[in-house]
């Protein structure tokens, strides 16, 4: 077993993930509930947006929007040895976030449900551009700019949205889907080879510098394509050498050796993902995949996304909660429903919706009965003994 002893100023600190990982659990399950009666039903969940960019902003700013605010602010509380919030900004952070959600489905003006939601976005990335600074990390400035970026291409939803601007509104969520893959892409060359490192010392992991900074600059390269408004073919063929490249990198960290781990192997899978929603969305492009861009993006939204923030929280809620990283029975079944999600959105057309959406629902549901009383416990005193 290995283990990280935090900094005291750490284990005395709110764990930020506590409230976040909850609202992202109950999101993911109520959000997509919504959305499933809509699709059977036709009823709209929200009297302020139209269905489709309702349920596109809900999945990438609400439930993603708690998850990543989770993470990031607990990671780079343990990267700088800063705690990144007190009880006050973390309760702040959260009733902002639960007022946005509840403000766009209740009918309230549409500006009042983006104030809430900007401020969210900048209150989370103002308390880790804080802790970074402060101690001169200068590694993970990176994810400033992320957080900035994403706010910003909150704000261009909304104004878009207020105009009734539905091109603008489909261009700026296809850059945030852009965004959150070149996150995840970014995050997950880190994470995923150390945590299977750690845990699995003869794994013998390849890394090669060159190939991690050309799948960081192919993301970058994608995201700037579509924010300039390309046209599909060229950025189909940077999605498709992306895709390449991002496969290429998951080979060299042998995760058919982490299959008796499903702590690790949903990790790659999660990364696997990423490579294959790639690859749909530049074969889609391309005219090679019979299905518009907008439906090759579920790839990339359920496989990889569903299936990582899945495998993230449960690790990071374990493992800062000072309980082993070990997933029960339950959870491996939750680790493979993304995937089943993925491939009925994808395989079966308007078909498979409905199913998909109930698989997904599923598997947030039962995370949330396995890891609530989890994240509802009181912070212990000492966290020790994170495994890996």
């Amino acid at each position: 077993m290995s283990s990280i002893q935090l900094p005291n100023a750490i284990q005395r600190a709110p764990l930020p993930f506590r409230p976040l990982f909850l609202c992202a659990g109950l999101f993911a399950t109520l959000g997509m509930l919504l959305w499933a009666f809509f699709l059977h039903m036709g009823w709209n969940p929200s009297a302020v947006l139209a269905p489709i960019p309702w349920h596109a902003h809900a999945m990438l700013y609400g439930f993603a929007g708690a998850l990543i605010a989770g993470f990031v602010l607990t990671a780079s509380g343990h990267w700088t040895g800063m705690p990144t919030t007190t009880p006050i900004t973390l309760a702040l952070a959260t009733v902002l976030w639960l007022a946005a959600r509840i403000t766009l489905l209740v009918g309230a003006p549409l500006p009042l449900g983006a104030a809430f939601d900007v401020a969210f976005l900048l209150l989370v990335a103002f308390m880790v551009a804080r802790v970074i600074l402060l101690t001169n990390n200068r590694r993970n400035l990176f994810l400033v700019v992320v957080l900035l970026g994403y706010t910003a291409l909150d704000v261009w939803f909304y104004v878009a949205a207020a105009r009734m601007d539905f091109a603008q509104v489909t261009r700026a969520l296809l850059v945030c889907v852009d965004l959150l893959t070149l996150l995840m892409l970014a995050i997950g060359g880190r994470v995923v080879p150390f945590f299977a490192g750690r845990k699995l010392p003869d794994l013998k992991i390849t890394q090669f510098k060159p190939l991690n900074i050309a799948v960081n600059v192919g993301a970058a390269i994608v995201l700037l394509l579509d924010l300039a408004g390309v046209d599909g073919l060229p950025r189909g063929a940077c999605m498709l050498a992306l895709a390449a490249l991002a496969f290429v990198r998951l080979l060299g960290w042998r995760g058919w050796g982490t299959l008796r781990e499903p702590m690790l192997w949903v990790l790659h899978l999660g990364y696997l993902w990423l490579a294959i929603g790639l690859l749909l969305r530049g074969l889609g492009l391309l005219g090679a995949w019979n299905q518009p861009e907008i439906e090759t993006l579920h790839g990339i939204t359920v496989g990889a996304l569903g299936t990582l923030s899945l495998g993230m929280m449960t690790r990071v809620s374990l493992g800062h909660g000072g309980r082993a990283i070990r997933a029960s029975l339950p959870m491996v079944f939750v680790f493979i429903l993304p995937t089943v999600a993925a491939a009925l959105r994808l395989g079966f057309g308007t078909s498979g919706w409905t199913w998909a959406a109930c698989v997904w629902v599923a598997a947030f549901l039962i995370w949330l009965i396995v890891m609530a009383p989890v994240l509802l416990r009181g912070v212990p005193k000492r966290v020790e003994a994170v495994r890996t």
